[in-house]
């Protein structure tokens, strides 16, 4: 059963500072007819190949030509690991404030980069997701536990960091940054000096690298971060909500957002999402949720690591979705969200009942009205 949602989108509120932005358009493809839509990206070739898969299916949904205008975030010009910077919404802010100043019409977003807090401006939907697992890529095919005693692991997620760290205590993580290619180089290169990385398995796979994936690392041995693998593909809600700012809406646009959402991935990643909300937590904090959903039902994992690998909370629960799902399939119904939300929420508070607080850094838990409410659809900043 699958049916439009019918219900206001709201979005979330932006909270770094303001990052560096440039802008250059670069044309997709040029269908005939209509008054391009200018899609906002970051200039990374990742990003570049996920923001070019959507603007070709918002051309074939509206009619009209999209435009590329490459965005440079805080993220791309600082250095440093991703916490020291500010962790959430690093790669996120200089994008948004091209598209409330009208430099572009469309954002594409990876959704674990943004912030769990609404913008009250702004809208976004989730197009069906990637696979979520992280990915280890090491020399000669090996694994994550038959990497050699004292073997050097690269990555720049505090998540990842603390996972492999439990998995393997015996082995040194080391930070890194950069692309895809320049991480790879880290390990897989002739000047390697990384026994292995760690990296998303849903970027390596948009970039077609998936030949140096050694093993692709189960959610139970690291559970993702939340919202891991799906894109946000975000619009002023002024452009699409009757009657907001008084200004008429874009009905080809809407409906194309509409047509964009994934409900099952919404689900999915608004229960993981709602985890992050409720424990407050962010970039610095070891956080990992998985959702899916199976035979009618949202299944739930969220994981609280402790920085140094030397614990880790897991908490598995799950809500049944009614007549309204069935097998891995559901429509859009805002009561779908709300159930979806709850279970985040009552995941995070049973880890918060067992000791997470006190097991990694997590911020004061906020209420469930603070949690997302995005509707027909659609933070740890990570690299791929």
């Amino acid at each position: 059963m699958h049916r439009r949602s019918t219900v206001e989108f709201v979005s979330e509120r932006s909270r770094v500072e303001t990052g560096l932005v440039t802008s250059t358009p670069a044309s997709v493809s040029t269908p005939p007819g209509g008054t391009p839509l200018r899609l906002g990206t970051r200039g990374s070739a990742l990003a570049m190949t996920q923001s070019g898969t959507v603007a070709r299916r918002i051309e074939e949904l509206t009619g009209r030509p999209v435009e590329l205008v490459r965005i440079k975030t805080e993220g791309d010009v600082r250095t440093g690991s991703l916490a020291s910077l500010g962790g959430t919404g690093v790669f996120v802010t200089a994008l948004r404030e091209a598209l409330l100043d009208g430099r572009c019409d469309v954002a594409v977003h990876s959704l674990k980069d943004l912030p769990t807090t609404p913008h009250p401006e702004l809208t976004y939907v989730t197009p069906e997701r990637e696979d979520p697992r992280d990915a280890l890529c090491a020399r000669d095919g090996l694994t994550l536990a038959t990497l050699p005693t004292g073997a050097r692991v690269g990555t720049g997620s505090p998540r990842r960091a603390a996972q492999v760290r439990a998995a393997r205590p015996d082995v040194e993580v080391v930070d890194i940054r950069g692309n895809v290619g320049t991480r790879l180089d880290r390990a897989l290169g002739p000047d390697a000096d990384l026994d292995a990385v760690v990296l998303a398995t849903a970027g390596l796979k948009r970039v077609d690298r998936t030949d140096v994936i050694s093993e692709y690392i189960p959610v139970e041995t690291m559970a993702p971060a939340p919202g891991q693998g799906a894109l946000a593909v975000e619009v002023r809600s002024a452009d699409i909500t009757p009657g907001a700012s008084g200004s008429i809406p874009d009905h080809g646009l809407a409906d194309a957002l509409a047509d964009l959402d994934h409900p099952a991935t919404r689900l999915a990643v608004l229960a993981e999402r709602s985890v992050l909300a409720r424990l407050e937590a962010g970039c610095a904090a070891p956080v990992g949720a998985h959702a899916v959903l199976s035979d009618g039902g949202l299944r739930l994992r969220a994981v609280v690591a402790a920085v140094s690998g030397a614990g880790r909370l897991t908490r598995t629960l799950s809500a049944d979705l009614g007549p309204y799902a069935v097998g891995d399939r559901a429509c859009a119904d805002p009561q779908l969200d709300e159930i979806a939300r709850d279970l985040g929420v009552r995941a995070a508070e049973a880890l918060l009942d067992a000791g997470a607080d006190d097991l990694a850094p997590l911020g004061t838990p906020v209420s469930v009205s603070a949690v997302e409410r995005h509707s027909s659809e659609g933070p740890s900043a990570e690299g791929a």
